[in-house]
């Protein structure tokens, strides 16, 4: 007998398989699957990273892109993201007339949803395009995180239910997510114009990185259209999935006064001044900051629905059972993360499960978490920008940690993010930060206020 829940039809010819053997029999590498048929509905222009079906084809766009995200090149991409977290401290420490808010005394409630978009989207410019822009500062392009969010719904849906572009009814459903997204587009028709001037010039960024690069084994560059393309998905992907990380950490970091503390006394003894915030072996000794990060992605993952595959011919083998040809099988990322088997206390937030931890009497099986734990998937089609997440996150937190305290607005602004008693099962956890699935995630919140250190 199956454990109930473990296998779920999802709907026609659609499984869900909710076990860690599941998740890598169906993701990791080597296995008898590939990207759904479904995904072809999410293309525009030219398939790209995310969206094409092709095992080769993808392969040879994957071993271009990650040129762009290695371990030396997220070292270059380092001074980058700090910049742009100067910008973010210089944000929190003002108030609403942009007057620097005296030390000792606390801002005004910040929206940590809208400035960690705006935080992220700089990041992904700067690090893309090497273009100097600062939504953080000027309000030009605040308009892009917000259209990325509604065009987004209909992209979320059709992951979901492709059909929906039997006679475009897509068009009649989501005409607002369809304006969003031609106006994303006129937006990188004009980035790519500014990257190519910005690559000739300074010949920094991931984008002249990709102009210039050629698959190892083929010799052959992307195509222009390719790079447009593939410069969208990753400035979606970018702004949208770490921005969700980092307003899910201030909610949980916020709600939970001891985590909060442990993490605060860990990054304030670990480094001596702001100079010092870098990443290396001082950062990786914030070992609880680290678990802060993974357990706030566990309990709200930016991506939480599944990432569907399809068996190829002669079927596949999940946790035990057959998958036929043709069957779209996939794991919900959301249910995996909340699943008690792997995740003892799975709505509760508990930072210690990361760790192997004798001196806090840490109780947990770090490995066996670990093996559930996929915010972004994992095998050959995971997230390629996976370190460079984890860095801007890392770093943020820590630079944060030193210069500020932070707490929960007072207030019903501090109750934005939060769940409701009596509302529908799911969104009823006052404690779980509230998200809408949109193949990435649409949030609201927290409200954080912020008082400066001596």
């Amino acid at each position: 007998m199956l454990p109930a829940g473990d296998f779920v039809r999802y709907g026609p010819n659609s499984l869900l398989v909710n076990t860690a053997k599941g998740l890598h029999d169906i993701y990791s590498h080597g296995k008898n699957f590939k990207k759904a048929q479904r995904y072809g509905a999410m293309v525009h222009r030219a398939p790209n990273t995310l969206t094409v079906i092709d095992k080769n084809k993808h392969g040879k766009k994957r071993r271009i892109i990650s040129q762009g995200f290695s371990d030396a090149a997220l070292k270059t991409h380092e001074p980058v993201i700090l910049k742009q977290v100067q910008q973010l401290k210089t944000q929190l420490s003002l108030d609403d007339a942009g007057r620097q808010v005296p030390s000792g005394l606390w801002t005004l409630p910040k929206n940590m949803a809208r400035l960690g978009d705006y935080f992220t989207f700089d990041v992904m410019c700067n690090i893309i395009f090497d273009i100097p822009w600062s939504t953080l500062r000027d309000p030009t392009y605040r308009f892009v995180p917000d259209v990325i969010e509604k065009s987004n719904v209909r992209v979320g849906t059709l992951a979901q239910a492709p059909e929906l572009t039997i006679f475009r009814l897509d068009k009649l459903l989501f005409p607002e997510a369809i304006r969003a997204r031609d106006k994303f587009i006129t937006f990188i028709d004009k980035v790519l114009g500014e990257g190519i001037k910005a690559a000739g010039t300074s010949g920094k960024g991931v984008f002249a990185t990709l102009t210039n690069a050629k698959d190892p084994e083929t010799q052959q560059p992307l195509r222009m259209r390719e790079l447009g393309g593939e410069s969208a998905t990753l400035i979606v992907a970018g702004t949208d999935t770490t921005s969700t990380a980092l307003a899910a950490c201030f909610f949980y970091l916020s709600h939970n006064r001891s985590a909060y503390d442990r993490a605060a006394t860990e990054v304030r003894g670990v480094f001596r001044s702001p100079g010092d915030i870098k990443m290396g072996p001082s950062m990786h000794q914030c070992t609880f900051l680290r678990a802060c990060i993974d357990e706030s992605m566990r309990m709200s993952p930016s991506a939480a629905s599944s990432l569907w595959r399809e068996a190829e011919e002669q079927g596949a083998t999940v946790d035990g059972e057959y998958i036929p040809a043709g069957v779209d099988v996939g794991t919900c990322i959301y249910s995996i993360h909340h699943n008690p088997e792997y995740y003892p206390q799975p709505f509760s937030f508990r930072p210690e499960r990361w760790i192997n931890d004798e001196a806090h009497k840490v109780k947990g099986d770090v490995a066996l978490a670990r093996s559930a734990f996929n915010p972004f998937s994992i095998g050959p089609r995971s997230c390629i920008g996976k370190g460079l997440a984890y860095v801007e996150l890392q770093l943020t937190l820590a630079h944060i940690f030193w210069h500020f305290d932070f707490r929960l607005a007072l207030g019903e602004q501090g109750l934005v993010g939060e769940g409701k008693e009596g509302a529908e099962f799911g969104r009823h956890r006052a404690d779980e930060f509230q998200l809408e699935d949109h193949l990435t995630a649409a949030k609201h919140g927290p409200y954080i206020e912020f008082r400066s250190r001596a």
